[in-house]
């Protein structure tokens, strides 16, 4: 059975469980075995007021944990079923990121729900702190829910914290030693477990520290962190006091939103958010049709490089039969050079997303020699493929292929391969410009990179086979 089975499995048994949950004392006791994402899945299958009498029975850091796996969204209509003083109890109970993400979703849907006031001082100044960092900061997504040791205290001591404050801390994987409340280093539980009682935390602790600050980017954490394989990253001030740590599972989420955000530039696209419940046509539209005027007048270019054409191709019969056998191959032409185009700009969209410092000149002329290489090789592979198929489309059309069939098929496969090996560099150079000009890569979308390689193509394509045809034809 595969995970996803596994996920329905579960949220099968806690239904099973709260449908007899009146026959049971002690419900939370029953559900603790089971993750807080599966129960939050059978929760959303039951009725408001089933859900409503059973929240109460349950422990409400159990509660605040099954808000903490649902969408926003729902979040709002779950509290919006409840009594105010204990929709304010259960985010009391919620870590500090989560209930920042609420209310902050509260607050941009303009709900008329006044939560913040009626939460507990402590929780208030915890909010307050959060609420100081750009969304796109790493101090807007990191938890103060760690565990801090002393560098002067035994194993022993260290293990009698430990164990005392394990249950009201979500992360004790890493502990975070301090001395004169700066952090000197970290040490594994595993290594505390298995350590001398007697020996200090600073003989046995690790110091060399990977840190970020609460103003880094979170995206650059969340690669930091993937980068050098660890579960957490301490967030310290700017007198290396530890004031939250960033944990793998929060990072998930920052990666997930940027490779989003990234597709639907990718897809020219101007927001990665996307409400399909309540976002109406005027918003979609406003979010699309910046992009599309900017496409509109670049298609409007290639519509003009073909009207300069028009009179060669129309100035007698032979051009017009010239204009015919090149629109054949049109299609095919634009759509190889466009697939070429995307292909090396997604791969080096990629690459720069990889890259925390700046790109060396030297570093830049690498990847545009690979890509340059990467074009010409396939520029002449296909080349010599279409040449063929055009060949065998004239034999089977004429019954022959004589020495203007032969000139057709090398110079369109030709004009195909120069094409290619263009919109191979174009697709490479625009992200590398555009990186340089600090201009994100990914604004160099599919659909804007297509309309600069169909212009180039067909400027190539018309140049040369005018160049080279023409005269064959008249």
């Amino acid at each position: 059975m595969d995970f996803e089975d596994n996920g329905f499995e579960f949220k099968d048994q806690i239904l099973t469980i709260l449908s007899r949950s009146e026959e049971i004392d002690n419900l939370g006791k029953e559900l603790n075995e089971f993750h807080p994402y599966d129960i939050s899945k059978a929760f959303m299958e039951l009725e408001d007021s089933t859900r409503k009498l059973l929240f109460h029975r349950l422990p409400l850091t159990m509660v605040a944990n099954i808000f903490e796996h649902i969408e926003s969204e729902v979040q709002i209509e779950w509290i919006k079923a409840l009594e105010i003083t204990f929709a304010v109890q259960i985010i009391d109970h919620m870590e500090t990121d989560d209930a920042v993400d609420l209310l902050q979703y509260i607050e941009d849907q303009e709900e008329d729900i006044d939560l913040v006031n009626l939460l507990s001082p402590k929780k208030r100044a915890e909010l307050k702190k959060y609420w100081s960092y750009e969304d796109h900061e790493i101090g807007s997504v990191m938890s103060n829910s760690f565990i801090e040791l002393s560098i002067s205290m035994t194993v022993k001591e260290a293990m009698k914290k430990v164990t005392s404050v394990a249950g009201q801390t979500d992360y004790i994987s890493i502990l975070y030693v301090v001395e004169k409340h700066k952090l000197v280093g970290y040490l594994k539980l595993k290594e505390l477990i298995i350590a001398r009682a007697l020996q200090t935390i600073g003989d046995i602790m690790e110091s060399r520290l990977i840190t970020a600050y609460p103003q880094d980017d979170k995206e650059d954490v969340a690669q930091r962190l993937a980068e050098y394989g660890i579960s957490s990253i301490p967030i310290i001030d700017s007198e290396h006091h530890i004031i939250g740590v960033a944990t793998h599972d929060d990072l998930i989420d920052v990666i997930s939103e940027s490779k989003s955000e990234d597709y639907t530039k990718f897809a020219a696209l101007s927001s990665a958010e996307i409400d399909f419940e309540s976002e109406g046509i005027m918003a979609s539209i406003k979010k699309r049709l910046p992009w599309l005027s900017i496409l509109l007048g670049l298609s409007i270019v290639t519509s003009f490089i073909l009207s300069l054409f028009e009179g060669q191709l129309s100035s007698s019969a032979g051009a017009m039969r010239l204009a015919a056998s090149l629109a054949i191959y049109l299609p095919l032409i634009l759509d190889m050079s466009g697939n070429t185009g995307t292909q090396s700009l997604a791969v080096m969209i990629r690459y720069l997303s990889s890259q925390h410092e700046k790109i060396s000149r030297k570093e830049i002329y690498r990847h545009m020699r690979r890509e340059l290489g990467t074009g010409v090789v396939q520029g002449i592979i296909l080349g010599i493929v279409i040449c063929g198929i055009i060949l065998v489309t004239q034999w089977i059309s004429k019954g022959a292929i004589d020495h203007l069939s032969w000139m057709t098929a090398l110079v369109t496969s030709g004009s195909i391969c120069i094409a290619l090996i263009v919109s191979t560099v174009m697709g490479a150079f625009i992200p590398l410009f555009m990186d340089k000009v600090h201009i994100d890569p990914a604004v160099a979308s599919g659909p804007f990179i297509t309309t600069i390689s169909d212009i180039i193509t067909l400027t190539l394509y018309y140049s040369i086979s005018l160049a080279l045809l023409l005269p064959l034809y008249t």
